[in-house]
């Protein structure tokens, strides 16, 4: 259990192993409890039972504290971005989400989808809707051996592709000035 002073009184910020129990400890102490008999935010940093936060909440009231506001850790953890590879080819109907790239080590078949927050990367031919940056990562590409797909998203933008197969080689697709640009890959 922390405190510190704050603008609107104090925050209280527990972690999982905090207790009614170990509030009663504290509270022993006059001047402890002298500066939660106030306005008190109560901040959760891991996770706790409610009736643990309850208990908590009514042992201020009962000294004459006030709890104002509830709220979630100020410093909130991102999860890190992990790859997603799936080593087959993606048949249609399948969906392929990833919350980092999304590498393909085979093809990805007209009427599949693969959705990345980064890069979508794929050993094959892309036949199937395919949308990097979907997060709003205007750096992020897609690369195929053969884009044949009819559409691809990067961030916000969208192309509309026409269905054609030439074998152009590898490509990639990218963002400039808003628009897609699609080029052979070198």
């Amino acid at each position: 259990m922390k405190t510190r002073g704050t603008r609107k009184g104090i925050l209280l910020s527990l972690d999982k192993d905090d207790t009614a129990e170990a509030l009663e400890l504290i509270l022993q102490n006059p001047e402890h409890k002298a500066v939660l008999s106030s306005n008190v935010m109560i901040e959760v940093a891991d996770k706790l039972d409610w009736s643990q936060v309850k208990a908590i909440a009514d042992r201020i009231e009962d000294i004459g504290g006030k709890v104002v506001e509830l709220r979630p850790p100020s410093i909130v953890t991102q999860a890190k971005a992990e790859t997603v590879i799936v080593a087959r080819t993606v048949r249609s109907g399948g969906v392929v989400q990833s919350n980092g790239s999304a590498i393909i080590l085979g093809d990805v078949n007209a009427g599949a989808e693969i959705i990345a927050e980064d890069d979508v990367i794929v050993v094959g031919r892309l036949r199937g809707i395919a949308h990097a940056g979907a997060t709003g990562n205007e750096n992020a590409v897609i690369y195929a051996q053969r884009i044949e797909s009819p559409q691809l998203r990067i961030a916000g933008a969208l192309a509309q592709g026409d269905g054609s197969s030439i074998d152009r080689g590898p490509e990639i697709a990218h963002l400039k000035e808003g628009q897609i640009v699609l080029k052979p890959y070198t």
